[in-house]
């Protein structure tokens, strides 16, 4: 068995905590349904908050596109989110090649 580092041991309690025990609502579950519709193949969707753009690569497929953030941590959140409430909308939710499309952004202060 691969032993865990420091990271991978955070971000699985923080996903266990914000995500699998979290319960998309049947709003949530609607909106993703009715989104996925509306595109077609090779259309674009994003999650603004998160930085996160999607494409919708085949019937009720989507695949992460690419993150560009100045929060991970709430990004992926988000990601993982919308990946559950594909699995309960029958959506795949492709996140296979996300760590090669991250761009980090210094966050910009209010002045």
């Amino acid at each position: 068995m691969k032993k865990l580092d420091i990271a991978e041991k955070m971000w699985l309690e923080v996903k266990k905590k914000c995500v699998d025990d979290w319960q998309p609502t049947e709003n949530d579950i609607d909106w993703l349904m009715k989104t996925v519709e509306s595109l077609k193949a090779g259309g674009k969707w994003s999650l603004p908050a998160a930085g996160a753009t999607f494409e919708k690569v085949g019937y009720n497929h989507l695949r992460l596109e690419s993150i560009v953030t100045d929060d991970l941590l709430n990004a992926m959140i988000a990601i993982e989110k919308t990946k559950k409430v594909g699995e309960i909308a029958a959506i795949k939710v492709d996140m296979e090649k996300a760590a090669d499309y991250i761009l980090l952004c210094p966050r910009l202060e209010k002045t």
